[in-house]
């Protein structure tokens, strides 16, 4: 038997919080023996292999059920409200009968299933296993932002307070611009990153924001500069040994924040009180293991007692909720495996 992980890289941009769950299943296969897209399942005809069908389901739909090459094991499976109409379908439904247990992401999902009639239960995400292989006893002196949760309002009333708080604390905010992986340039960007240092400083220390490292998750460069799956796992492989080496990570990226928890690195996660259904649906169950910092009406709130501004020595400790998630899907993992 072969063993595949999967891949998204069919679309504009790459996600490569993805390629972090790829490298979350890698952990426990005996082999790597390529990759099958998440996007392209149906149309798979290579050699029968298995894959942990670990995710996010999916921006094309008319791809499931996968094709019969494939066996799987369906663990810390998504299912989008955007595209639950296919996935539970008829025949869909049949498929999935043939597979149970499901195990799912998040309790969203346990629930479209079991109406069905579907043996789901909740599994949480494979990255909460990252500990398993990429934990670090050594620590630097680092925080990294990534991709943290703010929105910038453009009316009149905020140009104008922005502009003039721009000008009040130009010198952290050029630094930080400077480092901040954000698509806009200039006067633009940093006008844009007013708002995040006005909200983020009045919880961080000024010097924890200023040193910290930038990292955005979701751009075209992962597709323009790494050309193939192999080296996406690989940039994948690099993230992760840098969180598990951070002193603090602040993040509104679940495959972000989850692997923080699984590597034992403290994690903030943030995000946003009014968002969409289809963000939302992703976070039953796994809300519950973070630290949550929230953006509502233009404000910054943590939903944990501070005591004094946070740095990366004043840090809020992690949950341990998740750590009875983890040890089960590495049994989960290992019985697939052995099982030939």
């Amino acid at each position: 038997m072969i063993y595949k992980l999967l891949s998204v890289s069919k679309e504009g941009e790459i996600n490569i919080g993805d390629y972090i769950q790829a490298l979350a299943s890698s952990q426990f296969l005996p082999s790597i023996d390529g990759f099958v897209d998440r996007e392209t399942l149906k149309d798979y005809n290579g050699e029968e292999c298995k894959v942990i069908m670990n995710g996010w389901y999916m921006h094309h739909p008319e791809q499931w059920p996968p094709s019969k090459n494939i066996n799987p094991l369906f663990v810390a499976l998504h299912i989008n409200s955007t595209a639950k109409d296919t996935l539970l379908s008829e025949e869909s439904v049949k498929y999935f009968k043939q597979h149970e247990p499901i195990g799912c992401r998040d309790t969203n999902t346990v629930d479209m299933l079991k109406s069905k009639g579907i043996d789901a239960y909740f599994s949480a995400c494979m990255t909460l296993t990252l500990g398993e292989k990429y934990h670090s006893e050594e620590k630097e002196e680092k925080c990294y932002f990534v991709d943290p949760y703010f929105i910038t309002r453009w009316n009149l009333f905020y140009i104008v307070f922005n502009l003039i708080y721009l000008i009040l604390h130009w010198k952290p905010i050029n630094i930080i611009a400077k480092k901040y992986p954000e698509n806009k340039k200039g006067l633009r960007k940093r006008m844009i990153l007013a708002t995040f240092y006005r909200e983020y400083s009045k919880l961080f220390t000024k010097e924890t924001l200023v040193n910290a490292e930038y990292i955005s998750q979701q751009n075209k460069e992962y597709k323009t500069k790494f050309s193939t799956d192999e080296q996406r796992l690989s940039e994948a492989k690099r993230l992760v040994v840098e969180y598990a080496r951070a002193k603090l990570v602040v993040t509104s990226r679940i495959h972000c924040a989850l692997p923080c928890l699984g590597l034992g690195t403290p994690v903030l996660y943030t995000e946003d009180a009014q968002q969409s259904e289809a963000s939302l649906c992703r976070l039953g169950g796994l809300r519950d293991l973070f630290t949550i910092l929230k953006w509502d009406k233009n404000r910054l709130i943590p939903e944990f007692v501070c005591n004094g501004k946070l740095s990366i020595h004043n840090i809020i400790p992690n949950k341990s909720n998740w750590i009875v998630y983890a040890q089960q899907l590495k049994q989960v993992c290992i019985s697939f495996v052995s099982n030939k």
